[in-house]
């Protein structure tokens, strides 16, 4: 009888110091992580590996994406998307594409998609189909004097616009966000570009 005495003493000693606030490293990083803020763009349709100007098979980018909050809103605060191209020599994306007299071409707007062309889904999020005609890129490079080799590589950017200012973009998540199976959200997709 002794014996289960002690044992139940030891027992409650080990339920009342498991229950202590722990001054783990991780307890403490957690504490002081921002899980209220910030925005992804869930991508639920991958982007091509490889688009042309006159291929009907490939010279239309598809996806469907859906807008989520940080803190969990179920109608995230977002007024827009907005889409940026950039043209590489390189698969890498080090080499950008430069004009015919020798001038690098930065990051180019592309499109706009306003918050009011999302629909709610079967989710609770914020959906829409994005669709992006190769040719138009062709036609803002030609504008720029720039011939594309072959081949080439289109880096496609996103950016989430709030409604309060803040962006956020490729530059704004880690690699559990932008590469995790769950998120899917890298904001920043690399396209082989065929100017043909």
């Amino acid at each position: 009888m002794k014996t289960l005495a002690k044992i139940f003493m030891l027992g409650i000693a080990i339920s009342f110091s498991a229950c202590s606030e722990s001054d783990a490293t991780i307890n403490q990083v957690l504490e002081t992580v921002d899980t209220e803020s910030g925005a992804i763009l869930r991508t639920l349709v991958d982007l091509p590996d490889l688009v042309t100007v006159t291929n009907p098979a490939n010279n239309v980018i598809n996806t469907t994406v859906e807008v989520q909050q940080g803190n969990g809103s179920f109608v995230p605060d977002f007024k827009e998307v907005n889409l940026y191209v950039q043209v590489f020599n390189d698969q890498d994306l080090q080499d950008p594409l430069l004009t015919d007299a020798g001038a690098e071409i930065g990051e180019l707007f592309l499109q706009t998609f306003d918050a009011s062309q999302f629909a709610i889904s079967s989710n609770g999020l914020p959906r829409t189909d994005l669709s992006v005609v190769v040719q138009d890129v062709a036609d803002m490079y030609a504008a720029q004097s720039a011939s594309p080799g072959i081949p080439s590589f289109m880096a496609l950017r996103f950016e989430i616009v709030m409604n309060d200012g803040r962006t956020f973009s490729n530059e704004s998540v880690g690699v559990t966000i932008s590469g995790g199976i769950y998120f899917n959200s890298p904001f920043l997709f690399k396209v082989i570009f065929l100017p043909i």
